[in-house]
């Protein structure tokens, strides 16, 4: 793959992808190749790790077109071998940002959930994973999102308290659904909407005890959405740029 074309994308926008059913093809290392670039994602590369989580999920049904999207990753890496993470001197609190994808996996119709953290305008935790049920509707996947980055919120909040930090232990959690937000902090509303799972409502006792401070952001402006779904070249800069990668040259 050193002479490959490179592509602006891990994931080609509309690329749909379904468990084969056809027995697969031991000649191809599709195993070994998502193994090496999770390894990539947990350390340096958050922009590839929702395209390796939705990847990974075929490792033991895949065909050509799975291969061929696991290539494409690889193609992507080529275009962005300079990109690298970046930290600052800055003493801004913890910042983090989550996002789910409703219903986005066609075998199964179950979510995805993203989220990142930043500190020093630099991501320092990630995830991206499939959610464990079916969401009835974007702001339960969304709220489903909302607990999940929470409880990352609290652990990396008592970690820099533990290291000394706690001028940086303030943490502001973003959200782009009005809705799941709403959700949180009305008991009114959260009395319509019993048949979310009452783990998800950890976020709303979260909140309530001042764990950290949830905040609406635009859709436009979500950092998260590259570890929810495929985007197109210029919402994937955007969020690359934004999880303080450098793109100069090292």
């Amino acid at each position: 793959m050193s002479d490959c074309k490179p592509v602006s994308t891990p994931i080609a926008t509309g690329t749909k992808l379904e468990p084969s059913k056809s027995r697969k093809s031991d000649s191809l290392p599709y195993r070994e190749l998502i193994g090496a670039l999770m390894y990539l994602s947990v350390g340096t590369r958050p922009d590839i790790t929702h395209a390796v989580s939705w990847l990974s999920q075929f490792n033991s049904c895949f065909d050509e077109s799975h291969w061929a999207a696991a290539k494409r990753v690889l193609r992507y890496l080529k275009g962005t071998s300079n990109v690298k993470l970046v930290y600052s001197t800055d003493e801004d609190g913890l910042k983090g940002f989550a996002d789910a994808d409703w219903g986005s996996d066609i075998s199964d119709r179950r979510s995805y959930t993203g989220y990142v953290f930043s500190l020093s305008n630099g991501a320092v935790s990630w995830c991206s994973k499939k959610q464990k049920s079916v969401a009835l509707s974007s702001t339960e996947s969304e709220y489903i999102s909302l607990s999940d980055a929470s409880k990352e919120a609290i652990y990396l909040s008592r970690l820099l308290k533990e290291l000394g930090f706690p001028h940086l232990a303030k943490t502001v959690l973003y959200n782009d659904n009005q809705s799941a937000g709403k959700l949180a902090t009305n008991p009114i509303f959260h009395a319509r909407s019993k048949h979310i799972d009452i783990r998800a409502h950890f976020v709303r006792d979260a909140l309530k005890s001042g764990k950290f401070e949830l905040k609406y952001l635009p859709t436009e402006e979500m950092t998260a959405d590259i570890l929810t779904k495929a985007l197109p070249k210029a919402k994937t800069e955007f969020c690359v740029k934004n999880l303080a990668s450098n793109s100069s040259s090292t």
